[in-house]
């Protein structure tokens, strides 16, 4: 989906679509005289942008009314860990965290496709949000299922080797001509480049690709390697 300025021009039309997702926000709004028509901004953000509260500041708090924003972890040696995605319904705790003034986990948000969000101030968050128990109990809620999605993706990653995973996401590319990078691969993975390199070199000495510059040719069924 494709957005235009004209959409940020009228973000009325999309208020209903807003308290339609996140029941919590409209009765909020109704109980304190429109905070939350009256003080939330539409915006749009592009396919491949990136967010971060840590470089921007903590400006204000998004919720998502269309798109998916993919949530990761940056380490100092600037690699890339995803950890979830954020839809329609959704929260960043990234973003409630610097409410509270909380340090910053160095974690910073990409749209995967134009996605089209509401943020509320930080100071309206703080006002309104942080003692309503309606907000709280819907926030935890929202939490707890994100952690639980880390804690299975953990674990599934213990219990399978990296070169499982890598033959997985092959597989999953569903063609016999992959256009990519071995970064692209590793970072979904969440493994490094030169590891996944070598993976690759291993498997083609068994036959079953063939390499070439941002290019990979699957000669026979990978599934073989499972």
């Amino acid at each position: 989906m494709t957005y235009n300025k004209n959409i940020l021009e009228n973000k009325m039309e999309f208020i209903d679509e807003l308290y339609n997702i996140y029941p919590i926000l409209k009765k909020i709004n109704q109980e304190n005289n429109n905070v939350v028509t009256e003080h939330g901004i539409l915006k749009v953000i592009y396919a491949d942008e990136y967010i971060s509260s840590a470089k921007e500041g903590c400006t204000g708090v998004l919720f998502v009314i269309k798109g998916t924003i993919k949530i990761q972890k940056i380490n100092e040696e600037g690699e890339e860990t995803n950890l979830y995605n954020i839809k329609e319904g959704e929260l960043c705790h990234e973003a409630l965290s610097c409410l509270l003034k909380f340090e910053s986990l160095n974690i910073i948000g990409e749209a995967i496709q134009d996605s089209l969000v509401y943020i509320i101030p930080v100071e309206t968050m703080k006002k309104y949000f942080l003692n309503n128990n309606g907000f709280l109990s819907y926030m935890y809620r929202d939490l707890y299922r994100k952690f639980n999605i880390i804690v299975s993706n953990k674990e599934e990653r213990v219990h399978e080797s990296l070169e499982t995973r890598l033959i997985k996401l092959l597989i999953s590319k569903k063609s016999n001509i992959l256009y990519t990078t071995h970064s692209e691969l590793a970072f979904e993975i969440d493994s490094v480049r030169e590891v996944v390199s070598r993976k690759l070199k291993s498997i083609e000495k068994r036959g079953y690709i063939k390499l070439e510059r941002g290019k990979i040719q699957i000669i026979k069924p990978l599934e073989e390697l499972l």
